[in-house]
């Protein structure tokens, strides 16, 4: 590199490190636990060490400015340096790997000759795809060959061949041409299509970042059509993404460059008899996946629409919505983690963008668009400015018994003799009353927020600012929390503006509002009782981040309210885990709280609170909150120490071991096999381990699918000085 960059550390598995080298190659961000944060921003060097290999796997990475409880936000990109000893070894064992799944077809030939195998350009999940030549007409296509693992599934065969003869069908401009498919004699499974040369939108995001709203809709506009046409086919692509969107440049018939968007690599459904880690290639890559996507359900048009609306939040801010360390955990965010706003990222965002964005991300089908016309629809409709809203004299009076008075448009300042009228335009009045405001902002934000950014006149200035204070509290008490963000962003960003120390006063004390928790305690609410696709609750979620501690003293006040609804439990742990170590002292006092209340089973709600409570504890070395932690993994109700059994190896890392080791012997199968499990993260399955594992299935206590399939796990995980018993014991596992 032409300087020297910081260096970040981190320690994995070597699958996680092939983990992260695939994430460079395509320019994703992740969550990466590093031995010390970044002290800055800009490009650094990841050092990924392994016990596998003597020297780093090394990436580049830009820290993203977030922290959560899997770690730091990094985007990162493959490491352009020379061949090293270590890249030599990797690449052996890569390649061993993939001989292992997909013959050697270079220079082969397929379809009775009509096509031969000249270079490889990439390979995915599902399998390599080769440039080849057509040899009667000598061009060049692209060949899709799969890999050997689904070539003896008659199953998978058979809907390979369906589908395959469905997209041969398909004509459309924003779509690739398939030319032929196939299986040859030797079982070998193939897609011939048109061979496009282009970039990625991947690539083009590495360049540009961030792109504005009609560059957007543009871009996006060719890719609904594309898929709207394939879903008109009985077509579900099932693995939207940017690396499978293809931007072609070429002059038009007046000389200007025009981009075609052409829609790439399209998924075959799983079938039952495809499991494990094959059926989680097919299923689709989880940053993009759909919530019903993750739960294996059956899929219609509307998953594609929700990649589409993960690929509109990456398009404007940069990154993805939602990020994790491993893909389970992701799965469980698209399911259960609210969508987070744009506007806290980008303020200038339209808010019609927000509202089609967040729309596409609801969690359920039914309250996205119903198709890609519709989206389609909604996106031509950014391209032509907004409407400016009707401002109306305020009615001073009105019938007293109409049961829902509409709410009241922004009113016009009124005419005064003061000396800053001028400066004052045609806003608010100063007067105006905080429920007045509050209804305004409600209705349109913009405008308000946009006089008072333009606001140069001091005194006039902090009136604005005094008079929002009371707005912002009543807008708390409505829970009204997309309203609150907007505000929110706007006077964040004025904090940091020149003002003189009136104005920079009364934004501060605007600002503290945003963190006082006994105000969050609606919006906390809210977010734990509103649907999971109403707007309400994204923002809601935003600003409980926002608000870090204050946030999570909010978050808890309002579960320890609320009956023990399933949905509720949900959220509130999903949410008070991404808030990191923000959380962490929160959390430490409610299981100070709990424990000293004998939150054993006595009374119900108290027992699933310190459930959640445990379940939401974050990663990050805390012995105090350990030492809590192992109290409640002695508790004699089952489903409390269940969920200690999974906090403590989060909160101790292997000192958690011994305690471990005790509850592998717990009656509980439940407990047990969290025991299990957290031994096995830790690659702690060693001999004591595997003895204790050995006693419970001499004594026939392995009574679950669930806890066989974890013990079989561990044991094949062992140590190397454990390896021998645990063959020996996995041999008598219960089949």
């Amino acid at each position: 590199m032409g300087r020297q960059l910081p260096v970040l550390i981190t320690a994995l598995s070597a699958q996680s490190a092939r983990e992260l080298e695939e994430a460079a190659r395509v320019g994703r961000d992740v969550w990466v636990p590093l031995e010390r944060e970044p002290a800055q921003g800009g490009p650094h060097v990841l050092e990924v060490y392994t016990a596998e290999l003597d020297v780093p796997v090394r990436l580049l990475a830009e820290p993203l400015g977030m922290r959560g409880e899997h770690g730091s936000a990094l985007r990162l990109r493959a490491w352009p340096t020379e061949r090293t000893e270590k890249t030599e070894k990797t690449e052996k064992a890569v390649k061993t790997e993939k001989a292992r799944k997909t013959p050697d077809v270079a220079r082969k030939t397929l379809a009775g000759g009509r096509f031969e195998l000249l270079s490889l350009i990439g390979e995915g999940a599902v399998g390599a795809v080769y440039r080849a030549r057509h040899t009667g007409l000598n061009t060049t296509v692209a060949v899709k060959v799969l890999h050997g693992a689904f070539q003896r599934d008659t199953e998978f065969c058979r809907r390979f061949y369906a589908e395959a003869l469905a997209m041969s069908r398909l004509d459309h401009a924003n779509l690739i041409n398939i030319h032929d498919f196939g299986q040859e004699p030797d079982g070998l499974l193939y897609i011939a299509m048109s061979c496009v040369e282009g970039f990625t939108l991947r690539e083009l995001i590495q360049r540009e970042r961030r792109f504005d709203v009609p560059r957007v809709a543009a871009l996006m506009l060719q890719v609904c059509a594309g898929l709207g046409h394939a879903h008109g086919r009985g077509l579900i692509h099932r693995d939207v993404k940017p690396d499978n969107i293809m931007i072609v440049t070429k002059e038009d018939d007046d000389g200007h460059t025009a981009e075609t968007v052409k829609v790439l690599d399209f998924g075959f459904a799983v079938p039952p008899s495809v499991s494990g880690e094959v059926a989680q290639r097919l299923a689709g890559t989880p940053v993009y996946m759909s919530p019903e996507q993750c739960r294996g359900e059956e899929l219609d048009a509307r998953s594609d629409l929700y990649a589409c609306g993960i690929m509109m939040y990456e398009l404007a801010t940069g990154t993805v919505p939602f990020l994790a360390h491993d893909a389970v955990t992701l799965r469980q965010m698209h399911i259960d983690a609210p969508a987070p706003l744009i506007a806290p990222k980008r303020p200038d965002i339209d808010p019609r963008y927000e509202r089609i964005v967040q729309r596409a991300l609801s969690k359920d089908r039914e309250h996205r668009q119903a198709n890609m016309m519709e989206l389609r629809a909604e996106l031509k409709g950014l391209l032509l400015p907004e409407p400016t809203p009707e401002v109306r004299e305020v009615r001073t009076e009105g019938p007293p018994s109409a049961p829902h008075p509409a709410t009241p448009s922004p009113p016009r300042a009124a005419a005064t003799d003061d000396d800053d009228w001028l400066e004052r335009g045609t806003g608010y009045d100063i007067r105006t009353p905080a429920s007045t405001l509050a209804d305004g902002l409600a209705r349109d934000a913009s405008s308000w927020l946009g006089e008072l950014s333009r606001e140069r006149n001091p005194r006039a200035f902090t009136r604005r600012v005094d008079e929002l204070d009371g707005a912002v509290r009543m807008l708390l008490e409505r829970a009204d929390a997309k309203t609150l963000s907007r505000v929110s962003a706007v006077v964040a960003g004025l904090v940091d503006h020149d003002r003189e120390e009136a104005g920079r006063n009364a934004l501060a004390a605007v600002a503290r509002l945003f963190a006082n928790p006994d105000l969050l305690a609606p919006i906390a609410t809210a977010l734990l009782t509103r649907d999971p696709g109403d707007p309400q609750r994204s923002a809601a979620a935003d600003l409980v981040a926002q608000a870090r501690i204050s946030g999570a003293v909010a978050l808890y006040g309002a579960r320890a309210k609320l009956a023990a609804d399933p949905r509720v439990r949900v959220t509130f742990v999903t949410t008070m885990k991404s808030l990191g170590a923000s959380a962490r002292p929160v959390l430490r006092a409610a299981l100070e709280r709990l424990y000293e209340q004998g939150a054993t089973g006595q009374h119900r709600g108290a027992t699933e609170l310190a459930e959640d409570v445990l379940l939401a504890v974050p990663k990050g070395n805390d012995d105090l909150t350990g030492e809590l932690v192992v109290k409640f993994a002695r508790s004699n109700v089952a489903s409390i120490a269940r969920a200690a059994a999974r906090a403590l190896p989060r909160v101790w890392g292997l000192r958690a071991r011994p305690v471990l080791l005790d509850l592998v012997q717990h009656e509980d199968d439940g407990v047990c096999l969290a025991a299990v499990v957290g031994l096995h993260e830790m690659d702690a399955i060693d001999l004591e381990a595997v003895a204790r594992i050995a006693a419970q299935v001499a004594a026939g206590r392995v009574r679950t699918q669930q806890l066989q399939l974890a013990f079989a796990t561990a044991l094949r995980s062992a140590t190397t000085s454990a390896r021998a018993d645990a063959m020996s014991v996995l041999a008598r596992l219960p089949r």
